[in-house]
């Protein structure tokens, strides 16, 4: 039985600027924003999860536009802060989604995250080898 390869979520949005961040941030905002391809059920160890972090994103999107407009200080340190928040609430996320998608693998798919695929090493059988006596070399009799 072969098995499908299974997806995993990539946690690159740690290591973003704020403006690749909040592009990535806004990807997945809306698509866990009434997504009807992750169940309720998916949030039940956790039901708070999801509607913090959806509050936290909607705060960021305020911080990161009055920073960009601004450049306050204050409000930079404040989009800091908020993302650090962030990056928790989605690392968290990706988690649940991860092991949600064992039984259904639509929800990475609809996730908004960026996917990595993971291969498995196939190891092909070579050709078997001849032992060397019987080969036939042109030009060569061996009788």
């Amino acid at each position: 039985m072969v098995r499908p390869s299974q997806s995993r979520i990539l946690r690159n949005y740690r290591s973003k600027t704020p403006s690749q961040f909040y592009t990535i941030l806004l990807r997945v905002w809306k698509c866990l924003t009434d997504n009807p391809h992750i169940p309720g059920s998916v949030w039940a160890a956790n039901p708070e999860l999801l509607s913090l972090f959806l509050a936290l994103a909607a705060k960021y999107h305020e911080v990161y536009q009055r920073a960009s407009s601004y450049s306050s200080k204050l409000d930079i340190a404040e989009r800091e802060a908020i993302q650090a928040q962030l990056i928790a609430y989605m690392d968290e996320i990706a988690s649940v989604l991860e092991a949600a998608a064992v039984r259904n693998p639509e929800v990475l798919l609809t996730s908004g995250f960026d996917l990595a695929k993971e291969h498995r090493n196939i190891n092909r059988a070579s050709a078997p080898q001849v032992p060397s006596e019987e080969v036939k070399v042109p030009g060569t009799d061996t009788n």
